[in-house]
């Protein structure tokens, strides 16, 4: 049975994160979407810290309503997780499976900087990928486009979740999928207890790092073709 999957990838990276999962569930016969979200991957030169969560919600509604897609697989890594919840909350008639692939949980009225161990200066319009906060400006200027990363703008961070209903409540399936090598981070931690133990969620576990995509993309390609099945 084929399926239509959108993949919304997470913070700082874009939409080639997905390409080895998105070649082998197109070679299994499935239609698949990678948006990349505004100012972030190939599309860093529309970057303005102006952008915010709605922003990335909106990259992924108007795609599910300009190709008119439905029944979707709608799955969010990490950051993405945030931003998929919030589309299937204003979509949801699109929706068949919302999948969370490693990916924060966020509820109504909080942010993803509610979930985050650094706290980002207010004087701060960008957040730097983990590990560089540091580093000064110009050397990441030379170093991000090298490594296909980008500077996350802050308001994307900033803005809290608003949701309509709680994604429990939507008539569509939900899963978590946690990736069992992924190092120690309460947020996530949290995620996934709430869908292990809560049953309105389907709950897997794939032995893998956080970017279980490019790691394991075989096991997260059959996955989610077992999540299309319902």
């Amino acid at each position: 049975m084929s399926a239509v999957f959108v993949l919304v990838h997470g913070a700082w990276t874009g939409s080639y994160v997905w390409r080895p999962v998105r070649t082998l569930l197109r070679r299994a016969g499935h239609e698949v979407f990678t948006p990349t979200l505004t100012g972030l991957g190939e599309r860093v030169h529309l970057a303005h810290p102006g952008l915010d969560l709605d922003t990335h919600v909106l990259d992924v509604v108007n795609l599910l309503r300009y190709e008119d897609l439905r029944e979707v697989v709608l799955v969010g890594h990490s950051y993405g997780g945030a931003v998929a919840t919030v589309a299937a909350d204003r979509v949801p008639e699109r929706i068949a499976q919302l999948v969370l692939l490693d990916a924060l949980l966020v509820r109504d009225g909080r942010s993803v900087q509610d979930l985050r161990r650094r706290a980002i200066p207010e004087s701060e319009d960008w957040v730097a990928p983990p590990h560089l906060p540091h580093v000064p400006a110009q050397r990441l200027a030379r170093m991000l486009p090298a490594a296909r990363l980008s500077l996350q703008p802050a308001r994307t961070f900033r803005q809290p979740v608003s949701l309509a209903e709680p994604p429990e409540e939507r008539p569509f399936g939900r899963w978590y999928v946690r990736a069992a090598r992924r190092g120690a981070s309460a947020s996530y931690d949290t995620a996934a207890e709430r869908a292990r133990t809560h049953q309105g969620w389907h709950y897997r576990e794939v032995d893998a790092g956080h970017d279980l995509m490019l790691s394991a993309a075989e096991e997260t390609a059959r996955l989610l073709a077992e999540t299309a099945r319902g």
